[in-house]
Parts: C-alpha cells; sequence; structure tokens
C-alpha cells in the first residue's frame, strides 16, 4: 500500500460531485507551473478557488490515471493577494462574486481577510459596496468561518474528512457544541460513526471513561452488536461479559446504566421465571411480540370450511397438476384447506414446488385473491418459473417508500389479497417477519415455504425455525425425496450431508457431484479458477460469467472471496482472450487486475439495497458498458434491466465471480464451485455446507480438504441465536 502523502493546493474545480454524499472528483493546482493533479473522495464543506492541505494515497486509475485518494483535508486561510482573489471568487462567501473579490483585493490586497475579520466597517470603502451589501459580506463570511473551524476541530479529532463532512451536514452550526456535549450521539445518529469511533473521540475531548454517556452508549454497542450476531437478546451474563470487555469497566457500574435505558423504553429487560433476565433493544422485543400475537390472531381465526369433501378436492388438483401425490403430500395439500396458517418445510427434491402448485390450484378454484412473494429478486424470479404466477420481493409486496424509509403496507392499510404464499421463509429475519405480518389481513390465509435445515437468516431472529419449535403452527415436513434425475447425486448428497454423513463423489464423467482434494489453499484457488473457465463451460456446454457461481464460506484469507473474485476475472479474461473473444473492456482488466472497482465484462452484485433503482442487497449483474471516463458503470441484471450507476453509486457494486455461502441463499445456479479448507475453520457448519450443496442445479464440485468437509459435516451444533419468539408464540396461541 503506498504512502500518506500530504500535499497542499488551490482547488481548482469540481469535475464530479455528489452534493449529498460528498462524494467528488477534483481538480488541484500545487503550483503554477505544473499540471493540476486529480483528487478523489469525499470532500464537502468546501468550494472552487479555496486552499486546502490534502491527505491521501495515490492510486492508478484505468481510466483517470494517477489520483490520489483523499483520506482527509482541511481548509487552509490564503496568505497571497492571487489566493485571496481565488478564494472569494469561488462563491464561498455569498455576496462576493468574481467582480467584487476582483476590487476588495484590489483595494485590500493581501490583508483582505484580516479586514473581513476585524474591520468590516470598512467594505463600503470599495466602490459599490454599500451598507446593506457590507452587512450581507460580513455574515456570509462568520458563517463560512463556522463551516472551516468546524471541519478543522472534526477532523482534529481524527476524522476523515468523509466522516466529518457528514457530521458537520448533519448537525450544522451546532456540530462544535453537541460533539463536546456528547461524542457517543454520534454513534446513534450519524451513519458510518461506531462506539469506537465515538469513544476515542470522547478520549481526545478528555471524556471520563466512567462517563453516564460511555455507559449507555456501550450498553446500546454491546446490544447493536449481537443483533447483528443474530441474537434478539442477550442473557444478562453475556451482555454482562461484553460490555464489561468493551468499556473496562465492572459490570456493578454499568448495570445503573442499562436499567436507566430499559426505564426510558430504549431496553426492555424479561425476567422469565426459571431462566436468567434477558435484555431486548426494543425494537427487536417489539417485532418479536408483533410476530407472536399476529401468527396467534390467524391461528385463531379458522371458521368454517370452504371445502367439505378435502379428499376430493385435493383428487381434483393432483388430476388437473398430472402428478402423482404421496399420502404426506396429500396431506398436506388437505391442510391447506383447513388451516389459516401452514408450513411445508423439507430439502431439495422433496416436492415443496410441486405442494405449491396444488394448493394455489385449489385457493384460486375457490376464488381467493393469492399473492406470492420471496425475500428476495432471484427467490421470486425462480418462485415464478415454479408457479407460472406473478411474484414479487417482500420489501414490494409490502411497498417499501424510500423517501419515508418504512412500509405503507401494514396493520392500517393492508395487503389486498385472501392469501399469501412466501417462499424461502428460512431467510426472513425477525424485523421483516413483524413488518410482513402486520400488513397481513386478519381473515387471510398465510403459508410458510422454506427448508429450515438452511442456514437462517443474515439478519435477527430464527423466526422459520422457531415458529416450527413453537409446537402450535401446523407444519409439513417432507423428507421423502421425489426428485431423482439421472445421477441424482447432489440431492443425495445434501441429505447425507444433512444425516451426517459423507457426500459420495461421482465416478463417472456423467455424474453431477463432485470432490477435488487439494490440501494447499493456493492450489486449490487455481484449481477453482481452472474449473470455471475452462473445464465446467466446455464439459457442460455453460456460460462461466452466467452459469458458474464459486460459493465461499468466507471473505478473507488466500481462498476467501477476496482473492477468489481477482483470480476468477484474470482467469476468465484470458480464456476470453484465448477464443479471440477478447474487447475493449479486456484492455483495461489487463491493464489493473487487481482492482476490485468493476470493469467491463464482470459479474457484479449489488451490496445494499437501493429503493430508487429497485435492486437489492444480492442481485447479481454483469458490466456491459463504462463511460464518461469510467464516472458511468452500466450494469445488465438477470431480470434483463439495465442499470446505470454514477459517481459513488458504483461503490454499490462488488466483484461477484465468487460470493459468501450466506449471500447465496434464496438463489440457485446451474453450476456450483465450493472450495473448502481448513483456513475457514470457523465457518465450517453443517448447514452452512447443506445450504452451499443445495444452490446447485445440474453441477456441485467441492475443492479442498477432506479434513475440512469432515469438520463442517459433524459441526451440527449451528450457533446459537438467542430467541424468544418460540416460546413468545406458544404462550400468545395458548387457550384463555
Amino acid at each position: 500500500m503506498s504512502q500518506v502523502e500530504t500535499i497542499e493546493g488551490v482547488l481548482r474545480r469540481f469535475v464530479f460531485r455528489n452534493e449529498q454524499t460528498g462524494f467528488a472528483i477534483a481538480r488541484l493546482e500545487v503550483s503554477a507551473d505544473a499540471d493540476p493533479i486529480t483528487l478523489k473522495g469525499i470532500v464537502t464543506g468546501v468550494e472552487q478557488g479555496e486552499r486546502l492541505r490534502v491527505q491521501g494515497r495515490w492510486v492508478d486509475d484505468p481510466t483517470w490515471g494517477r489520483q490520489l485518494l483523499v483520506t482527509s483535508y482541511l481548509p487552509v486561510t490564503p496568505s497571497t493577494a492571487r489566493g485571496v482573489e481565488d478564494f472569494l471568487r469561488g462563491g464561498r462567501v455569498k455576496g462576493i462574486g468574481k467582480v467584487f473579490a476582483k476590487r476588495l483585493v484590489e483595494h485590500f490586497g493581501d490583508q483582505t481577510l484580516e479586514v473581513l475579520d476585524k474591520q468590516p466597517g470598512r467594505l463600503t470603502e470599495v466602490e459599490g459596496i454599500g451598507r446593506g451589501r457590507a452587512k450581507e459580506i460580513v455574515a456570509a463570511w462568520r458563517a463560512s468561518k463556522v463551516d472551516k473551524e468546524t471541519l478543522i476541530f472534526l477532523q482534529g479529532l481524527g476524522l476523515s474528512g468523509a466522516f466529518a463532512g457528514r457530521v458537520a451536514r448533519k448537525y450544522g452550526a451546532r456540530t462544535v457544541e453537541m460533539v463536546r456535549g456528547n461524542p457517543y450521539r454520534l454513534a446513534a445518529e450519524v451513519a458510518g460513526i461506531g462506539f469506537l469511533t465515538a469513544d476515542r473521540i470522547a478520549a481526545e475531548l478528555g471524556i471520563e471513561r466512567t462517563s453516564p454517556h460511555r455507559l449507555r452508549a456501550g450498553v446500546l454497542f454491546a446490544l447493536s452488536q449481537a443483533t447483528s450476531d443474530g441474537h434478539c437478546f442477550l442473557p444478562e451474563p453475556q451482555l454482562e461479559e461484553r460490555a464489561c470487555r468493551l468499556l473496562d469497566q465492572p459490570w456493578a457500574v454499568i448495570e445503573p446504566r442499562a436499567l436507566e435505558l430499559v426505564g426510558e423504553l430504549a431496553l426492555v429487560l424479561e425476567r422469565p421465571e426459571g431462566e436468567v433476565p434477558r435484555y431486548f433493544l426494543a425494537e427487536r422485543h417489539e417485532a418479536e411480540e408483533i410476530v407472536a400475537e399476529r401468527l396467534a390472531r390467524l391461528l385463531a381465526r379458522r371458521g368454517p370450511a370452504e371445502v367439505l369433501d378435502a379428499d376430493a378436492a385435493v383428487t381434483w388438483a393432483q388430476g388437473r397438476s398430472g402428478l402423482t401425490l404421496t399420502e404426506g403430500q396429500r396431506a398436506a395439500v388437505a391442510r391447506s384447506l383447513r388451516e389459516r396458517v401452514l408450513v411445508i418445510t423439507g430439502g431439495p427434491g422433496t416436492g415443496k414446488t410441486t405442494i405449491v402448485r396444488a394448493i394455489l390450484d385449489l385457493w384460486e378454484r375457490l376464488g381467493l385473491r393469492v399473492r406470492l412473494a420471496a425475500p428476495t429478486g432471484r427467490a421470486s424470479r425462480r418462485m415464478e418459473e415454479a408457479t407460472t404466477r406473478t411474484a414479487c420481493t417482500l420489501h414490494r409486496l409490502l411497498e417499501f417508500s424510500p423517501r419515508d424509509g418504512q412500509f405503507l403496507r401494514d396493520q392500517d392499510t393492508p395487503l389486498a389479497c385472501d392469501a399469501l404464499v412466501v417462499d424461502e421463509a428460512s431467510m426472513i429475519d425477525i424485523d421483516l417477519a413483524a413488518a410482513l405480518l402486520l400488513a397481513v389481513p386478519d381473515g387471510a390465509r398465510l403459508l410458510l415455504v422454506g427448508d429450515v435445515d438452511q442456514l437462517p437468516s443474515v439478519g435477527p431472529g430464527n423466526v422459520l425455525g422457531d415458529i416450527i419449535a413453537s409446537g402450535v403452527v401446523p407444519v409439513a415436513r417432507l423428507d421423502l425425496v421425489m426428485r431423482q434425475d439421472e445421477s441424482g447425486l447432489i440431492v443425495r448428497s445434501a441429505h447425507k450431508i444433512l444425516h451426517g454423513l459423507r457426500p459420495v463423489s461421482a465416478d463417472t464423467p456423467s455424474g453431477d457431484f463432485f470432490f477435488i482434494q487439494r490440501e494447499d489453499p493456493e492450489e486449490a484457488l487455481r484449481t477453482v479458477a481452472h474449473l470455471v473457465a475452462q473445464r465446467i463451460p466446455r464439459r457442460w456446454g455453460l456460460d462461466p460469467l452466467l452459469d458458474v457461481q464459486v460459493l465461499v464460506p468466507m471473505r478473507k484469507g488466500s481462498c476467501g472471496t477476496e482473492a477468489l473474485n481477482l483470480a476468477l476475472r484474470r482467469g476468465l479474461a484470458e480464456a476470453r482472450a484465448s477464443r479471440g473473444q477478447g474487447g475493449a473492456g479486456d484492455t483495461a482488466e489487463v491493464l489493473d487486475p487487481e482492482s476490485r472497482r468493476p470493469q467491463l465484462h464482470d459479474r457484479v452484485m449489488q451490496t445494499r439495497n437501493n429503493y430508487d433503482k429497485d435492486v437489492f442487497n444480492g442481485d447479481v449483474g454483469l458490466v456491459i458498458d463504462i463511460g464518461e471516463k469510467g464516472r458511468r458503470v452500466r450494469v445488465l441484471f438477470e431480470d434483463n434491466r439495465q442499470l446505470d450507476y454514477v459517481g459513488e453509486e458504483i461503490e454499490q457494486l462488488e466483484l461477484a465471480y465468487a460470493v459468501t455461502i450466506h449471500k447465496s441463499q434464496g438463489s440457485e445456479y446451474p453450476a456450483v464451485v465450493i472450495p473448502l479448507l481448513t483456513q475457514h475453520f470457523r465457518m465450517l457448519q453443517r448447514n452452512l455446507l447443506y445450504t452451499a450443496v443445495t444452490r446447485g442445479k445440474r453441477i456441485v464440485v467441492l475443492v479442498g480438504s477432506q479434513r475440512a468437509v469432515d469438520l463442517a459435516i459433524r459441526n451440527a451444533d449451528a450457533a446459537i441465536r438467542y430467541t424468544a419468539l418460540a416460546g413468545r408464540l406458544t404462550n400468545a396461541a395458548r387457550p384463555v
């Protein structure tokens, strides 16, 4: 990594500037006899013509060439007459444009700024400046000084230019006062600034380590981190351990502040009989209560059955579909005619889709208005293909409003449907489940479909597992494998893994599941790259960009997603070149093979929900065009939409030749390659491997260490998640 350099110069012009985010590309003139340098990064609170002292690292962009990636910057008061004129004419001080900047400097020279500070009454000496205009200029000058001093104050506390600008925009003229009074509010109110940064700022300001602000913020941070780990609450001993380690204070000092937060309703403290006390963030506790209460309400509304002869109805549905249902499947379909809420769970090949199609036929014959949804775009598209009916994402179903930051469908404006089918229900976290159930009409039917043995949701909770564990929601569990293709090793291997057995690698080229042993991570990486770029496309006639997905337990490491993405990009570019398919974009790939910035032909993934573009975290596409000298990237997504990303929006995209197994939930791919090594030790779990294998439709290849595979298979104890939904639902559904 290049060294941090400090450079001073005049900000000549902004080539690109996003007023909302502060991201900019700008030209900085270091000296009159040299070409300006290019700055790239977050640059806010300054205008053209200002003198800046910038810190950053040099990077080589394949399109723009050498640039200084800004890490911090400070405005510097100009000391020469020319510098003062440049500064004033840049529009920084309202009321002073090019004409008056020139007149002021001609009259006061390099003392102009001192006059503005100490002798503002003299401004009327300048032609054209009367008392009214002088008053406006002085007010604007003082406001601009506040902005500058705020940035200097914040960066003096160690905040980067990006975060300093974000804080200044949040609090405005009161920034210094607010930060000095309680720097810990930054962790709660400014995106990207966490407790650890706020704690460091507090130390710089001399705030005591036993400050109530610090202790309260530490407790909230510990519980917030627990949410990131999938928990809905922490038992008191676990909260005590985390908070004491974080704050370096005894629990006797911390606990009173935690109880204050309980009294203020920021936290909820439950004391279940016979169990240790447990602390919730208020929003997690509310979400669990909503899910339990709404499900119990739906379960209670049974009413008379619309179909008197369920067996005859199932026979009709079976005939309509042309399929033969097992007794277990028939029973599940019949239950959908009696129950208001039903869960269908089972592994690959057990007939979940077949049952759903039969249920939909029956519900529609009854005249019910049915909606279909899934957590992700990919999962909803798979649902459409399987059922031949329209489906959408849960966010679209609930009509998320980016402007309001909330769903428009709720208990006051429920969904206009009589029945709702939700696929990939194992992916739903407690917050999304609460929003969903609030919007389900009281008299509607709810069908949840998912594989409870897969990984739980990325967000907090274990909703599908807890609903099943409660024992009060009807469940149809399918365990008889119905789908048998030519060799069927993918499905059989998945079920072997689920039962703690080694999967069996195919011994003929016609198989669909293979294990290639590679102990060395570098050798495994080369094998994976060769499989994706050469062997799988040749053998199965698949497109390596569109049809082959590498799934990895972790991001970091020599065989993590970050290393694999660069290796796969190089391998695919070389394969295209060898086939004579290289294009203009390949030049950029060869010029900057280590850049993680999207380039032409790259497979990329959206990394966070973007409601304005209607793309969501996990959506995958191909870069089909790069324009405006690298400032615009056009992506073709799997639903055939082409979207342009401009400026800082490009940071929402990351390479997706290899993605984590967690990111692959809800998706299926024609071919899946899974590197599994002992370096992935802390992530090796049975449900992780099972989830990865079940993503493949035609071909799955495991590459790595037999010991790593065995470790994953033996580790059936998924990481504990502290949730209370199962018990809450049991109590809510208990007859009064």
